[in-house]
This record gives structure tokens, sequence and C-alpha cells, in this order.
């Protein structure tokens, strides 16, 4: 079985601390900006979500936010 490194239960806060790489990630996906001051409070998926993703984009873009964190 895969080993799932982030989930979209997960707080944003507890995601950059452990992989710090996925900020470059969420911030190419207009995510989250850490770098120009948005506040990045809640679950990635309340924040994707208040950004519009559909839940099919939701799991697609944390199964890419995965693999990019494993390179």
């Amino acid at each position: 079985m895969a080993e799932k490194l982030i989930t979209k239960e997960m707080w944003i806060e507890e995601i950059l601390e452990k992989y710090p790489k996925a900020q470059e990630f969420l911030s190419k996906k207009n995510i989250v900006c850490v770098m120009c001051g948005e506040p990045v409070w809640g679950s990635l998926k309340e924040l994707m979500q208040d950004k519009e993703f559909s839940d099919e984009e939701i799991d697609t873009i944390i199964k890419e936010l995965n693999k990019f964190i494993k390179e």
C-alpha cells in the first residue's frame, strides 16, 4: 500500500511544518501563498473548497502534491 503523506483533512500549518517543499507546489496551483502573506488557517480541503476546487480536483491535486514532496 502506498504511503499517504498529506491528506485533505490535514491542517495547512501542519503540512507546511512537516513538508516545507509543499508551499512551492501549493503556490503554483494558486492554493496558498505564504510568501505574500495570505492567511492559511484550516484544513487543505477547506482551503481548496474556498478556492472553488471540485472534490475530484482536490483528490487529484493531493495525489500530485504527495508525488511532488517525495521527489
